[in-house]
């Protein structure tokens, strides 16, 4: 490869990423609750020893879990959860109330 298109093409790949992750915020601070355990859960602030015992996150740009329009990340937790993690306290309180009226 013709070294002065190098950099060139290493811009063009850097800008693409980041595109592709506009808008999306990080897991660990964001607020969560574990979807698995309705009846127990309470929205709470992502800590890095929670991070770190999520095996897979995947981020919801424009995502309507349990019916609310909003950015969110699901993520897989050991032993067996599935947290939802949103920016603010108060998003994740409403995605968690939705979520408790519409269970058994």
């Amino acid at each position: 490869m013709d070294t002065t298109l190098r950099p060139l093409l290493a811009a063009l790949l850097l800008s693409a990423s980041t595109a592709a992750s506009a808008g999306e915020f990080p897991v660990q601070g964001g607020y969560g609750f574990d979807a698995l355990k309705p009846t127990t859960t309470t929205c709470h602030r992502i800590s890095p020893q929670e991070a770190a015992r999520f095996t897979r996150c995947e981020f919801s740009a424009a995502g309507y879990a349990f019916g609310l329009a909003s950015q969110y990340h699901k993520c897989d937790a050991l032993p067996r959860g599935e947290v939802f993690i949103y920016q603010s306290p108060a998003k994740c309180q409403a995605s968690l109330e939705i979520m408790q009226s519409n269970g058994p």
